[in-house]
């Protein structure tokens, strides 16, 4: 799978990819480059320079140099085309020469400053890491502010606030959904004693987390989503089916993927629910 905008901010590049190691993988010491981890390879060391046939019968041409993610230690690894036809591209990972993740895991490439790096994580990890939800460490502040007063709310987003966000695009969006949430209108909602409204929290579709790569904003009506509190912490923690339900029915009330040049997939990548191949 190639990067999305959430390995971007991660790695620092687009120009990279991912995929499961299975276990057959594993115990036979080989990964077949399929798509863009051989468009990688190719385009980075050149077709030209990538030898066809076994390893043994030229051992210098299919040795090729990575870079180990995290450190950045020099390591080399065998690639080869097997077959005359050219028809496969095989990675060798070994424990001898530093690398050779386990089934499960998630192994990646990327380029950075025309170096190759090459590295893995267990899939929790890697999830975790991919995330952009958890850059947005002042969504609290945000929630917080819309069942507050004006005054206070204002304050709040001069001295704390990183991403820009008006108060006042949250509450049209609740406004426009009649004070239901989104993802089910049926859901119960209890009323603030503040407001006098049913209490709804304001959710970020395309999260601001990723505001930096685009130039347009992204607090905008279209994209902004209204949750009860369950449904909220759901698209944030739940298990990826449910994730995954809720961020569908999101994206086809707001329409609003379109716009920012994404697919459904992107989003799923967002929010680390995205099927790992």
């Amino acid at each position: 799978m190639r990067f999305g905008q959430a390995q971007k901010q991660k790695f620092g590049t687009k120009n990279g990819s991912y995929s499961i190691v299975t276990r057959r993988e594993y115990v036979d010491s080989q990964i077949t480059l399929t798509d863009y981890e051989a468009e990688l390879v190719i385009n980075h060391f050149g077709a030209s320079n990538l030898h066809v046939g076994n390893v043994r019968s030229d051992r210098l041409t299919s040795s090729k140099s990575f870079k180990l993610y995290p450190d950045g230690r020099n390591i080399n690894l065998n690639i080869v085309y097997p077959k005359p036809e050219k028809t496969e591209l095989r990675l060798y990972i070994s424990s001898g020469a530093g690398f050779k993740p386990e089934g499960g895991r998630v192994w990646f490439m990327f380029v950075l400053d025309d170096e190759l790096w090459i590295g893995d994580m267990s899939e929790l990890e890697w999830r975790m890491e991919s995330s952009v939800l958890k850059m947005d460490e002042f969504d609290a502040v945000y929630q917080e502010g819309l069942d507050e007063s004006r005054e206070i709310k204002i304050q709040n987003l001069k001295k704390r606030d990183i991403y820009a966000r008006d108060r006042n695009i949250a509450l049209k969006s609740m406004e426009l959904s009649e004070f239901k949430c989104e993802f089910d209108s049926s859901h119960d909602l209890f009323l603030s004693r503040f407001s006098g409204k049913p209490y709804l929290e304001a959710h970020h579709l395309i999260p601001m987390g990723v505001q930096q790569e685009f130039a347009t904003s992204l607090d905008i009506v279209d994209n902004v989503c209204c949750l009860c509190p369950n449904c909220h912490r759901a698209v944030h923690h739940a298990e990826k089916n449910l994730a995954r339900d809720i961020l569908n029915t999101l994206a086809d009330n707001k329409d609003v993927l379109d716009r920012f040049s994404l697919d459904v997939n992107d989003l799923y990548s967002f929010y680390a629910v995205e099927e790992i191949q």
